[in-house]
């Protein structure tokens, strides 16, 4: 009995291991997700933080611009007003390393984080340090973005420390059109 409980466990946790989301699965997805083009202009965001447990703890509104310089460099400029008062920007510098592939850098960031397109999906894999406690700690995040017909981008992100998911955050970027 032991014996088939250990086997069923061990199982389980090799077909969890087996599923995970990647890039790639998104190849052939429309519609195109180029970042140079759909990160120019203006845009909105609208956003929900949940914890560990799923529970929304905060929501917020976000105002986007981006733009490209004449090397291919971007910029992606974002203002985010939560439901408590507080407000953060940051400022990511998307430099090219590729095609659709981007090493991208911003003041909570930690180190260069990879920024990747395919199909209809962007991935951007970094650390960040966020405040806690009266102190700051640094987690691992990883975002996806799929944008979706009119414009549209769903983007959801996991948050980790030591492995273990400590929240996530849901998005929805709306392009600005004039």
């Amino acid at each position: 009995m032991k014996t088939k409980l250990l086997l069923l466990i061990l199982f389980s946790f090799l077909l969890t291991g087996c599923s995970k989301m990647q890039l790639e699965d998104f190849k052939n997805k429309t519609p195109e997700f180029i970042p140079q083009e759909y990160f120019n202009g203006s845009m909105t965001a609208y956003g929900l933080v949940k914890d560990r447990s799923g529970k929304i703890i905060r929501t917020f509104k976000g105002t986007l611009v981006g733009s490209w310089d004449e090397n291919g460099v971007g910029t992606l400029d974002e203002k985010f007003v939560y439901d408590d008062g507080e407000k953060l920007t940051r400022v990511w510098t998307l430099k090219p390393t590729g095609e659709k592939s981007f090493d991208a850098t911003a003041g909570d960031i930690v180190g260069t984080a990879k920024m990747e397109a395919l199909g209809n999906t962007v991935m951007i894999d970094y650390v960040m340090t966020v405040p806690y406690k009266g102190t700051t700690i640094d987690i691992s995040v990883k975002d996806w973005l799929h944008l979706q017909e009119d414009g549209v981008i769903i983007n959801h992100s996991k948050m980790k420390k030591f492995g273990f998911t400590v929240g996530e955050l849901v998005i929805t970027i709306i392009k600005d059109f004039p």
